[in-house]
């Protein structure tokens, strides 16, 4: 047995593991076992199904991490350990590379590494977006297409030994860095982390290593220091071959490094002092001394913790004391590190603590007055000075789109306060750019407010308002009020996975999830269209269903209550004419379409020659794209044909216009079918929009309440046939009207009104 790959199995999702033991069963190279360790996990039988060699150990519940590991080297069979944690991944190249370099000098390999990259995305995505011949998605699948085209047969082994062979013959290179003593902590990919190093057994024994720490989340640095004691160069690959997996879903299944610890800040500086017991190395032991000094400084001092107890800083003082004393090469400080560091030393951790705290203080203040941070003023004294005002109790903010908009629910509870109950209420409007509604009468009114988002009015208003309405998500710096209520009344009816039924959150950070958990639990009521909605939103938001007002969407009463005299004013507001009926076009912005940060695509896919050519003369089309891309849309040519209606405030007033609808992959048809008019889905790219971008919650091809079309020449068939399209969709559409419309009835904004509003004041 060549390799031992040793994991030591924490409970997490089974996604993480689907990768890991993916990832082991395509490797080229298969002369490995798995020594998996675990504690009466049920997720070994999915291991053993596969034609992979498992010795499964089960642990006792009362063992730590390293105790794992400790009993993972002594069961390896292979004469090299590998640690690989069991949400990471390794390339399928990655054993016979490693291989290789072990070949070159094997008496004189006894330690080296993989070089790692980190990602958030699942393995297929990860390895698709990798440039690298033969180290990105597609190499399998190209390289046995060229067998295939040389009348070459060959199944997946004969051509993971055809790259074996290219690897043994030095046609594919196996490149690594020698990495010294005096660079491990410099050049070392997570040298402070077991994963990814790759040990000769026979050395650990001979050595005498092993984990000795007891500290169930940082024994591995006390490990690895003593480890480096043992060596003087460390090769690692030049390849990233170990896939480091970035947890972006801290709140179900947090990494170890996610962990909520009150002990964490002593765990670390635990293993930094423990480490020097095992440091023979006087420059390493320097080293070491200047990781915890250097922890102390940006981390431990800023931490919460920190700011609110010396007391319960005092082991951590004590720990940093007991390591700064031991021996190791002189330590120059920087000047300005001397008050702080020196006191630790000497013991008196008070000093040190006030000296920290009011360097701390002065770094902020000096944040605070420095021009260009307007923002954390105004969220300092949103924090400290607006968040100790009395609530407004009869003041609303209203938010639609970040402040883009003046539409969508929050405007339809707006103004049916104002003509309900006009002298009751003070309305604040956040809207960026107030000629949007400089014909809305509603905005003359005295008790309506405009504010700007994220100027000084809205710190503030956004602290004292007893209502704060919004279908997007609050500020994360939001200090909410015991006695102020958050109405999210979303935007949607989902069709894409959100939030936590998202694997892959490619337009957002790792603390995304973690965020909108943290942002939704601050909503007192969060409106759903349907039961479908509620039960995604309970999914995706892990929002409690008893605090859901499953009461249809209050935008959509419009769509119940208009009138003919205002369909033709909004006509004759966009300059449509009224004796032609109107497409409109509304597809969904693309994730993937950049060019780069802030330079975006634009493909209109829709063939408008062919249309105004073959539908001109009953029809006008207007297009409603995407913000980013609108600013591109060129309709020269299409005068009195096309419409660019991307900039217009209110999408409801284009579906009472619009005869027909044509979309894709955006939610509006969920509100549009409440018009009961046709709907034709233009999917051109759907294989790709459903396998690699997001995924829908619904089967496009057997729920949609209309067909789904392919080209343009697709498109204008089914538009002179609507009747047809029509009839043969009837029963679809009906179905699909009562799962997702049924609670539309034009009374949805009364009944929130009633819940939220009225309730409270009564209760008041």
């Amino acid at each position: 047995m060549f390799f031992s790959i040793v994991t030591s199995y924490k409970e997490s999702s089974e996604t993480f593991l689907y990768n890991y033991k993916e990832s082991l069963e395509n490797q080229t190279f298969k002369d490995f076992e798995i020594v998996f360790l675990h504690n009466n996990s049920k997720v070994i039988s999915k291991l053993k199904e596969s034609k992979l060699d498992v010795n499964d150990i089960n642990m006792s519940g009362n063992n730590h991490l390293q105790e794992y590991k400790n009993m993972g080297i002594k069961h390896a069979n292979g004469k090299y350990i590998i640690f690989l944690d069991s949400d990471d991944y390794l390339h399928p190249n990655a054993l016979i590379y490693a291989k290789q370099i072990i070949d070159e000098d094997p008496d004189q390999t006894n330690v080296l590494k993989f070089g790692i990259t980190k990602t958030m995305l699942d393995k297929k995505t990860t390895f698709r977006e990798r440039g690298q011949s033969l180290y990105n998605n597609d190499s399998f699948g190209t390289l046995q297409a060229v067998l295939k085209a040389s009348d070459i047969d060959a199944d997946k082994e004969k051509i993971a030994k055809v790259i074996n062979g290219m690897y043994e013959s030095n046609l594919i290179q196996h490149t690594y860095t020698s990495v010294e003593s005096k660079k491990y902590f410099k050049k070392l990919d997570y040298h402070f982390r077991s994963h990814s190093f790759i040990l000769k057994k026979s050395f650990l024994e001979e050595s005498g290593l092993n984990f000795h720490s007891s500290n169930d989340l940082y024994g591995d640095i006390p490990f690895l220091v003593d480890l480096y004691n043992h060596v003087d160069v460390i090769k690692q690959t030049t390849t990233k071959l170990y896939f480091k997996y970035i947890h972006n879903d801290s709140i179900n299944y947090p990494s170890l490094t996610q962990e909520i610890r009150d002990d964490r800040l002593l765990k670390k500086c635990q293993a930094f002092d423990e480490a020097l017991d095992y440091c023979k190395d006087l420059e390493m032991a320097r080293k070491i001394k200047l990781a915890a000094i250097n922890y102390y400084l940006y981390q431990i001092d800023t931490n919460k913790s920190f700011r609110e107890s010396f007391d319960e800083m005092l082991p951590v003082y004590s720990t940093l004391n007991h390591l700064l004393n031991k021996t190791s090469n002189p330590i120059k400080l920087r000047k300005r590190h001397k008050p702080e560091i020196l006191p630790i030393k000497s013991s008196n951790y008070k000093t040190a603590y006030k000296i920290s705290k009011a360097r701390i203080f002065g770094y902020k203040a000096y944040q605070f007055l420095k021009p260009k941070n307007k923002r954390f003023r105004q969220r300092k004294i949103q924090e400290n000075v607006f968040a100790r005002l009395p609530i407004k109790s009869n003041t609303i903010i209203y938010e639609s789109f970040l402040g883009r908009n003046y539409s969508d629910s929050p405007k339809s509870i707006f103004k049916y306060l104002l003509e309900k109950e006009p002298n009751n209420w003070k309305h604040i409007w956040v809207l960026n750019n107030e000629e949007i509604i400089k014909d809305e009468t509603e905005f003359t009114n005295p008790n309506v407010k405009v504010i700007k988002r994220f100027g000084w009015k809205y710190f503030y208003y956004a602290t004292v308002s007893k209502y704060f309405v919004l279908n997007m998500r609050q500020p994360k710096w939001l200090a909410k009020k015991e006695d102020q209520i958050i109405l999210s009344t979303w935007h949607g009816t989902p069709l894409k996975r959100l939030v936590f039924d998202m694997e892959n959150v490619t337009s957002a950070n790792k603390n995304y999830k973690n965020d909108f958990y943290n942002q939704s639990r601050k909503w007192d009521y969060l409106i759903a269209a349907n039961k479908y909605s509620e039960n995604i939103f309970a999914s995706a938001f892990m929002y409690p269903k008893e605090r859901m007002l499953t009461y249809g969407y209050p935008r959509n009463d419009i769509l119940y209550n208009y009138t003919a005299d205002y369909k033709t004013m909004i006509k004759n507001k966009l300059g449509i004419p009224l004796d032609k009926e109107v497409i409109l076009y509304a597809p969904t912005w693309r994730d993937d379409e950049y060019h780069s940060a802030g330079n975006y695509k634009f493909n209109l896919q829709l063939d408008l020659n062919r249309l105004k050519e073959e539908l001109g003369d009953k029809y006008v089309i207007i297009l409603r794209m995407h913000y980013f891309i609108s600013d591109n849309l060129n309709l020269e040519g299409f005068e009195n044909f096309a419409y660019d209606v991307s900039r217009y405030n209110d999408v409801n007033d284009l579906y009472i216009i619009s005869d027909l609808l044509i979309t894709d992959y955006s939610s509006v048809f969920f509100d549009y079918a409440n018009l009961r008019k046709p709907i034709l889905f233009y999917t051109y790219d759907i294989k790709k929009y459903k396998d690699v971008l997001r995924g829908f919650y619904i089967d496009m091809e057997k729920e949609l309440p209309g067909p789904l079309l392919y080209n343009s020449e697709e498109v204008i068939d089914s538009i002179k046939n609507i009747q047809r399209v029509k009839n043969i969709y009837e029963t679809r559409y009906n179905q699909f009207y009562e799962t997702f419309c049924s609670l539309d009835d034009g009374k949805a904004t009364e009944r929130v009104v009633d819940k939220v509003f009225n309730e409270d004041t009564r209760k008041s």
